[in-house]
């Protein structure tokens, strides 16, 4: 999926269906771990968002994060991410987030990570809008390296969709 219109579609129905998850969890839940171990919906929630705010600093030319080798970008763009696009999903695996992407112990409030992540998409989006006419924008990704912005918008909703079921876990 290369095209800007389809991947900012599919891009605000992550994000929507994962706000609404995240809206499902119960208050005294916000801040609970799901496990001894992982994050708590606030943190997966704040993780999500960090990720989108860190894209637009990446776009913006604002990121101060250290990238990964040259060559494991190379290998992460060029397997990993062919791999994620070619699924639609992360795969199987114990993931780790990098560290620029890392949520606090103690996450914000539902409506300002709502607030913020609104925010950080729009911006995206109308990035990605704008440059149907100058085709050929790229990110500078610490992780993929040199990425199309299309790319990095759609591998941002194939992540937003991966943590949505976390949300669901513990919304019960």
């Amino acid at each position: 999926m290369t095209n800007s219109e389809e991947v900012i579609a599919s891009s605000r129905r992550a994000v929507e269906a994962f706000v609404e998850t995240a809206r499902a969890v119960p208050p005294a839940r916000w801040t609970i771990p799901r496990a001894p171990g992982k994050w708590s919906p606030g943190q997966v929630t704040e993780h999500v968002v960090i990720a989108y705010e860190q894209s637009v600093r990446m776009l913006h030319g604002t990121f101060t994060g250290s990238p990964m080798p040259w060559y494991q970008q190379l290998f992460a763009r060029r397997v990993g991410l062919r791999l994620m696009f070619k699924r639609g999903d992360f795969g199987k695996g114990p993931f780790q987030a990098p560290d620029f992407i890392r949520p606090p112990s103690s996450p914000a409030s539902f409506l300002e990570l709502v607030d913020r992540l609104e925010a950080a998409t729009r911006d995206l989006e109308q990035n990605l809008e704008a440059s149907s006419d100058t085709p050929g924008i790229t990110v500078d990704h610490p992780v993929f390296g040199q990425l199309p912005l299309v790319d990095l918008v759609h591998f941002l909703f194939i992540h937003t969709n991966h943590h949505r079921p976390q949300l669901s876990a513990t919304a019960g």
